[in-house]
Order: structure tokens, then sequence, then C-alpha cells
């Protein structure tokens, strides 16, 4: 078992987008033979990420020795909430609670920033991801199907912070 000890937990780096990408394919990647259709998160670019930087959003990891073991990307929605994207662990830390602290820590600095709620989207095909949200206070707030081409219902769900 991994030490969740010499964990930090932060807005990732610049410098991090590439090691960022690498760890949403190893998170997703595996998804792609369970799905309905390919994860919509193996398509995230270097310039994807920078464009959702430059557009307000941040990128949050939890991170060990500068490698990024879990994140989470944030979008501005409007002037008081975000929309929470690609939320992923490494698959050899998967299960042991890395993702419920990173979106902890990730809430309490959203709610520092005067931000009131997150919004966030999973697959009906992934019963355990709607779970994890839930269990984190995270309430559903509608479905709908995807956009052509992705083959699946959306579950949307927010929390207010």
């Amino acid at each position: 078992m991994n030490s969740l000890d010499t964990l930090e937990l932060r807005a990732a780096r610049a410098d991090e987008l590439p090691a960022v990408l690498t760890l949403i394919a190893l998170a997703f990647q595996p998804l792609v033979a369970r799905l309905p259709s390919r994860p919509t998160a193996l398509d995230e670019t270097e310039d994807s990420l920078r464009q959702r930087l430059d557009a307000g959003g941040q990128v949050y990891i939890a991170s060990r020795q500068d490698t990024p073991l879990a994140c989470l990307i944030t979008a501005p929605l409007n002037a008081v909430a975000v929309e929470c994207k690609r939320v992923c662990t490494h698959p050899d830390w998967q299960g042991q609670g890395l993702g419920k602290r990173l979106m902890l820590h990730s809430e309490a600095l959203l709610k520092q920033q005067g931000l009131i709620r997150i919004q966030l989207a999973t697959r009906a095909s992934m019963p355990a991801n709607l779970r994890f949200y839930q269990a984190l206070g995270y309430r559903i707030v509608a479905e709908d199907p995807y956009p052509a081409g992705i083959a699946d219902l959306r579950i949307i769900l927010e929390k207010q912070l």
C-alpha cells in the first residue's frame, strides 16, 4: 500500500501539464473497454489544458516527489460557480482515499476564493463514480444525453460550498 503521508495537494504548475496528461491517460485508458463510448478525457491535450487555465480554470493535483498522482480540473461557470472535470487518480493509487482528499482540498481552496457552488458530471455507466460524488455531498440536479457520438447518459451533480 502506498503512503499518503508525503503527498502535496496544490495547483499544478505549467511545466507539470505533460505529466497531468500522462496521468489522465493512465486513469482513463482502462475505461475504453468498459464504456459504451471512448472517454472524452482522452482527447485532452496540453493546448486544451492551457486554454482551460487561460479561461480562469485551475488544475489541482495530489503529487509525490513532483509526480502527479491525482488531478482534477476546474472551469468557471459564472462568478460564483465552477465546473469540475477530469477527476482521476493513478491506477496504483486508486481506492486509498487520494481522490477524496484532493476533492475536499480543492473545494476548500475554491470556497476561500469566494465560490459557492461546484458542478460536475459523470456517466450513468459509471455507478461507482456517482456513489463517490454523492458520498462527498454532491446531489443529482439533472440527467441528459451526451452530445452525438457519446452513447451514454450524463448525470449532473452539484455541491454548495
